[in-house]
């Protein structure tokens, strides 16, 4: 009888055992979730607030007539890349210029020697 009672008792521990393992298992489960969920939380208040700030440019924009900083620095840095390829380009002509500036040079030397050398000639007949 002991023995039987002593079974019982091992089966009913099992069975406790089995459920706390299932409650465990459970409980990992909702912490992960709990964590996917915080994190998606969290990229939700960092977009809030990123709406936010742009928001308030924008009043800011509307209440002081002009431009937000955020703006004003975007702008500027659009000016300045364009600034820098309009440098680049008109480097690019003036080179261009200047070449074909010598070469027309040269060939204008040439010309006033050829007809230099023509007056000679003709000197000397």
């Amino acid at each position: 009888m002991e023995n039987t009672a002593l079974k019982l008792r091992a089966a009913e521990f099992e069975k406790i055992s089995a459920v706390n393992q299932e409650l465990k298992e459970g409980i990992q489960e909702i912490r992960k979730q709990k964590n996917v969920l915080k994190t998606t939380c969290q990229n939700y208040e960092s977009s809030l607030k990123s709406l936010q700030a742009k928001v308030q440019d924008g009043f800011t924009d509307r209440a002081e007539g002009g431009l937000g900083d955020n703006k004003l620095k975007e702008l500027r840095n659009e000016w300045k890349q364009e600034q820098e390829e309009e440098k680049v380009k008109f480097s690019e002509v003036v080179r261009r210029q200047i070449q074909n500036t010598k070469v027309t040079v040269i060939e204008v030397i040439k010309e006033k020697e050829d007809m230099v050398w023509d007056v000679v000639d003709k000197k000397k007949n």
